[in-house]
């Protein structure tokens, strides 16, 4: 292929002499197999000592630019490819589709784009983890658009701010609620009006719904143990076992003095695990274990003791029985309790409690979704626990008031929950008195941050991709330029 370039009116009174020469352009590949594009083109020289610029190549618009060993079309493709999946994978991919890119070339294509200088009018504050529990950043988001509009190397208050103070223009700002972004608001846009988020509203208001079930564990054991009888004696399993162990070691090293981070390097168990064992009896840890430690059997134990007194000894065919009536555990745990019923000293069963999270799954859905065995265990629960039945009524009003934009009535219900809830419910109702405008937005007015968290979940993907390994320029840069 041979090209003929112009030059312009200056450039032809400025400069003389010429010389062809042969170029090399990487283009698209064509039917599956590379193209290179062969090029003679000009090389022209300047007979002026005072000019910059002592030699320059004719240019073909559309094929070819200045220091580009690559046409513009080929350099698209690649750009795509490196922003969908960066250095090394990316040029596994170019090899395979014959396109042009190394992995430096690839990573080279990748230049963040400008950010404006006005903010969205509605713009999204989220957090990232660059290692989950240590290092965190921030991702701004046009909530109208859903485009990423920049990402901060951290998450603290001054970077916030100073973002927000260089780029004004956002009127309304959907947050969740980390103090550290309703601080950096407050600061550097006064007058916006701040949105918190609903679904973080919600999991705030299951974890306190779960630790007041948690608290009140008690409570469902007396009742189960009234319906069922008196408790037989703890089997003596490993778990339990490994309960009772760990319980005696904690206290006694307490006993000496050592912290609980000490004994937990002694120990190798974590801080709060040592905690838990320093600050809670030996009967609720066991009862917890119990509950933890309900297997697959115990649905069936009732059929297993029954076949046994009639006749049925071979642990081989109950577990064939047990098998065709839904079982999915192994044959060795029903070959271990038949042995135990053989000595004459297995657990008669008895009724079986619903763990905290269960029941706090029952108290956060809607209604009309419980199955009516369900409904039946959480009315129940809500009778043997008055404590629970009052952060069930309390979490139900939130709940209606999220679903319906009911923002009216939150001041009414945070006086309430804090008056007659169980604590944690208090402690929650007293943080929505704390963050009251935002979170009155919030359950009013439509806007939300389910935007924001989805790039949050894209941006771990394109982390995993990485591996870690790269800059946070390049995360940046591939954040930023990703539809």
């Amino acid at each position: 292929m041979r090209a003929a370039g112009q030059l312009s009116a200056v450039h032809a009174s400025r400069h003389a002499g010429s010389q062809p020469i042969l170029a090399s352009i990487s283009e698209l590949p064509i039917g599956g197999r590379g193209l290179i594009v062969r090029l003679h083109v000009r090389r022209f020289f300047c007979d002026q000592i005072q000019c910059p610029r002592r030699t320059f190549v004719e240019q073909v618009a559309g094929l070819t630019e200045a220091r580009r060993r690559s046409s513009p079309a080929a350099r698209s493709a690649m750009r795509a490819v490196a922003t969908e999946l960066g250095g090394r994978p990316g040029q596994r991919l170019c090899a395979k589709l014959r396109l042009p890119g190394r992995r430096t070339a690839l990573l080279s294509q990748l230049v963040a784009p400008p950010v404006p200088a006005q903010a969205p009018r509605i713009l999204g504050i989220d957090e990232f983890a660059f290692r989950k529990g240590r290092t965190y950043g921030t991702v701004l988001v046009d909530v109208e658009s859903s485009r990423p509009v920049d990402v901060l190397p951290d998450r603290e208050t001054g970077s916030v701010a100073a973002w927000l103070q260089e780029h004004p223009g956002a009127e309304i700002v959907c947050r969740d609620r980390l103090m550290a972004f309703t601080k950096a608001i407050r600061q550097a846009a006064p007058g916006t009006l701040e949105v918190a988020d609903r679904w973080h509203l919600l999991q705030n208001l299951s974890t306190a719904v779960e630790k007041t079930c948690r608290r009140h564990r008690a409570c469902l054991r007396r009742h189960a143990t009234t319906e069922a009888g008196p408790p037989s004696a703890a089997p003596a399993t490993p778990l339990l076992d490994r309960v009772r162990q760990r319980h005696r070691d904690v206290n006694e090293l307490a006993a000496t003095g050592l912290s609980l981070s000490a004994i937990g390097r002694r120990l190798q168990l974590d801080r709060k695990t040592v905690r838990r064992y320093r600050h809670s009896g030996l009967d609720d840890l066991l009862a917890s274990a119990r509950d933890r430690g309900a297997g697959v059997l115990d649905p069936f134990a009732d059929y297993v003791q029954h076949r046994f007194k009639a006749g049925c000894t071979s642990s081989m065919q109950l577990y064939r029985e047990l098998l065709a009536l839904g079982y999915t555990g192994g044959y060795h745990v029903v070959n271990r309790y038949v042995r135990t019923i053989r000595k004459g000293v297995a657990i008669p069963t008895q009724a079986t409690m619903s763990s905290p999270r269960t029941i706090t799954s029952w108290i956060m859905r809607p209604q009309d979704t419980l199955r009516p065995a369900d409904t039946a265990q959480l009315e129940t629960i809500r009778n043997a626990c008055p404590e629970i039945a009052a952060a069930c009524h309390l979490a139900r009003e939130f709940t209606t008031m999220v679903r319906h934009r009911q923002g009216n009535l939150l001041r009414d219900w945070i006086q309430k929950a804090e008056l007659s809830g169980p604590e944690a419910i208090g402690v929650f109702a007293n943080s929505v008195r704390q963050d009251l405008p935002a979170v009155t937005a919030g359950l009013t007015l439509s806007y939300s941050s389910g935007i924001v968290e989805g790039h949050v979940n894209r941006i771990k993907t394109i982390k995993r991709q990485m591996y870690g390994r790269a800059s946070f320029t390049l995360l940046r840069a591939r954040i930023l330029l990703q539809p």
